[in-house]
C-alpha cells in the first residue's frame, strides 16, 4: 500500500492469526490396576494435584513465572505424573525456553508414551524451536493417536502455510472444522490461507463466523481488519484494529496495521501517534521507527525525523530503505553531500536499488553532474526497467545534456509504460520540434493539451497551448 511518495507499506494480516494452539493438560493420571496408595502418599498426592490445578489457574491469568513455581512443586511431589510436565512445559515454551520445554515433553512422553496431546505439544514446540521436520513428524504423530484431536490439525496447518503449502493448510483445517464445527481457531487459519489464494469473501465468511464465536478474540479482528484493507473497506479496517485494541491493548499488530490504514487516508497524525505506540511495544523492530520517520518527514518534523531513521539504523545498520529514507530528507533541508553519501551508503548495501540511484541522480543532476546524474539514471533502469518516473527523469537529463534522441527515446519508453505521462508527452513534443519533426511535435503537444485539461492543470494547459500556437506559427 502506497501512502508517500516512493515508500511503501502493507496491513499484516498475520499468518494464522491465532499461531500455534495449546492444549490444555489434563486431569492426573489414573491407572485402573494401580495400587491403593497409603494415607500419607495420598496426601502427597492430592497436594500436588492442588499444585497442578494453581499452575493452570495461573496459566489462565497469565501469571506464566508464578505458573511454573507451581508446576514445579507438582513435579517436585509426584516426579511420575506426567501431566505437570506438560503444563511446564506449555509455560516455558511461553516464555521462549523451548530446549526446557522439549525436555519436559519429552520427559511426559517417557511416561505417557501414546498420549496425543504431548505430541501436539512437542511439535509446537520443535517448530517453535526451528524444526519443522520434527514439528510435523510430531503431530503426525498426535493424529494418528487420536483422529479427533483439532488443535493438531490447526497446528499441523498452520506449519505447512508457513511454506506456502496452502492446499494441504485447508485441508487441515477443514479436518479440524469437521472435528469441531465451532473452532474458532480453525476458522482464522483457514481464512488466512484462502485469503492467500485470493478468495477474499470465503475468508470474510470464515473471520466473520469465528467473531460470532468469540467476539473478544483481538486476533482474529486484527485478521478480519487485514482482510477488509485487502478489499479497499477502509472504514471497516480501522473498526476492526481499533476494537482489536480495545480488548487486547498491548495488541502491537492492531496498532501497526491501523497506522498503516490510517496513512493511507491522510491522517498522518493518528498514524503517527499508531507508531508512537507500536514502537513502545516492539522497542527493537527498525521498521516501525522507518515508517515513523517518513510520516514524521511529511508532517515537516525533520528532526524527528532524522531521530527516526537513525534509529532504525541502530537496530539494524545494513537498512537500505531508511539510510535511502534519511538521504531523502537531507536533500529536502538543503544537506545535498550529506543525501548523496546516504545514497551511496544504500546503493553499496544494496546496489540494484532504483529509488536511491534515481535519486542520487536527482541530486547529482541539481549540483550540475549531468554525467553522473545519466549514470545513476541508466543503473536505475537496468534494476527496474518497468518504472516510468526513471525514463522520464532520464530524459530530462539526455535532454539537458544535448542528447535530443536519447531523450526522445527515454520519453517515448516512460509513455508505452504509461500512456498518461503527460509530461513526456510535452517534453516529447519539445524535442520533435527542435528535430524538425513538425507533425509529430503537434501530435504530442496535442495529447499533452489534453491530457493537463483531464488532471484540471490549468497552467500546463495554457502552455501546451502556448507552444503548439507557436509551432503552427
Amino acid at each position: 500500500m502506497r501512502f508517500i511518495r516512493r515508500t511503501s507499506s502493507h496491513v499484516t494480516a498475520a499468518i494464522a492469526a491465532f499461531g500455534l494452539m495449546t492444549c490444555s493438560a489434563f486431569a492426573q493420571d489414573t491407572k485402573p490396576d494401580a495400587p491403593k496408595p497409603t494415607p500419607e502418599v495420598a496426601k502427597q498426592l492430592q497436594e500436588a494435584q492442588n499444585y497442578f490445578n494453581q499452575g493452570e489457574g495461573r496459566a489462565r491469568d497469565a501469571k506464566y513465572r508464578e505458573a511454573l513455581e507451581s508446576f514445579n512443586q507438582a513435579i517436585q511431589l509426584n516426579p511420575t505424573w506426567g501431566t505437570p510436565y506438560v503444563g511446564r512445559g506449555a509455560i516455558r515454551s511461553k516464555l521462549g525456553d523451548y530446549s526446557g520445554a522439549l525436555q519436559d515433553f519429552d520427559q511426559a512422553l517417557m511416561l505417557n508414551p501414546m498420549d496425543a496431546v504431548v505430541y501436539a505439544h512437542r511439535g509446537s514446540a520443535q517448530f517453535a524451536n526451528g524444526d519443522m521436520s520434527s514439528a510435523l513428524n510430531d503431530l503426525d504423530r498426535a493424529i494418528s493417536l487420536n483422529p479427533n484431536l483439532a488443535v493438531a490439525y490447526v497446528n499441523r496447518g498452520y506449519i505447512r502455510a508457513q511454506s506456502q503449502n496452502w492446499e494441504s493448510a485447508i485441508a487441515d483445517f477443514d479436518q479440524a472444522l469437521r472435528v469441531e464445527p465451532k473452532f474458532a481457531p480453525a476458522l482464522v487459519n483457514r481464512g488466512f490461507a484462502k485469503l492467500q489464494q485470493g478468495d477474499r469473501q470465503a475468508a470474510l465468511n470464515d473471520l466473520n463466523e469465528a467473531i460470532k464465536l468469540q467476539p473478544k478474540s483481538a486476533e482474529a479482528l486484527i485478521a478480519r481488519g487485514a482482510i477488509h484493507h485487502e478489499i479497499g473497506e477502509s472504514k471497516a479496517a480501522i473498526a476492526d484494529f481499533s476494537q482489536a485494541i480495545q480488548i487486547k491493548p498491548t495488541a502491537a499488530e492492531a496498532f501497526y496495521n491501523r497506522a498503516q490504514v490510517n496513512a493511507r487516508l491522510g491522517y498522518l497524525e493518528a498514524a503517527e501517534a499508531d507508531l508512537t505506540k507500536m514502537a513502545t511495544l516492539n522497542p527493537d523492530r527498525a521498521a516501525v521507527f522507518h515508517q515513523r520517520g517518513m510520516i514524521r518527514a511529511v508532517l515537516e518534523n525533520h528532526e524527528g525525523a532524522e531521530a527516526d531513521y537513525n534509529q532504525a539504523l541502530k537496530l539494524d545498520p545494513n537498512f537500505a530503505a531508511a539510510i535511502k529514507s534519511r538521504g531523502d530528507l537531507r536533500a529536502t533541508m538543503g544537506d545535498k553531500q550529506g543525501a548523496i553519501a546516504d545514497y551511496s551508503q544504500a546503493v553499496q548495501i544494496q546496489p540494484n536499488f532504483a529509488g536511491a540511484l534515481s535519486q542520487r541522480a536527482a541530486v547529482r543532476s541539481q549540483l550540475g553532474d549531468r554525467s553522473g546524474a545519466t549514470q545513476d539514471l541508466s543503473a536505475a533502469i537496468a534494476a527496474d526497467s518497468n518504472n516510468p518516473d526513471v525514463y522520464e527523469d532520464r530524459g530530462a537529463a539526455r535532454m539537458e545534456s544535448g542528447d535530443l534522441q536519447g531523450a526522445v527515446e527515454d520519453f517515448s519508453r516512460a509513455i508505452s509504460l504509461d500512456s498518461s505521462r503527460v509530461d513526456a508527452f510535452y517534453q516529447r513534443g519539445i524535442l520533435m520540434g527542435r528535430l524538425g519533426n513538425r507533425q509529430s511535435a503537434m501530435a504530442d503537444l496535442q495529447r499533452a493539451s489534453d491530457l493537463y485539461l483531464q488532471k484540471g492543470d490549468a497552467e500546463g494547459y495554457r502552455n501546451t497551448l502556448n507552444t503548439l500556437r507557436q509551432l503552427q506559427g
